[in-house]
């Protein structure tokens, strides 16, 4: 897995924490005993894709007219 850097780690715990409320959600599905598990490994599977994917600037209204 990539180095994180510390800016790209406090990026990557906001990212997660943002998606905590929609992991919680969905982990209501998993039996109990597996659910912290799953948690676990679905957070492992976001920062891995973070490492992975480069990141740009979305387009600007005026992008689309030039």
């Amino acid at each position: 897995m990539a180095n994180f850097g510390n800016q790209h780690s406090e990026e990557a715990l906001t990212i997660i924490e943002n998606f905590i409320p929609k992991i919680k959600h969905c982990l209501h599905n998993t039996d109990y005993q597996e659910r912290e598990d799953l948690e676990q490994e679905i957070k492992l599977k976001i920062i891995e894709k973070l490492a992975t994917v480069e990141f740009q600037d979305a387009p600007s209204f005026w992008d689309y007219f030039y």
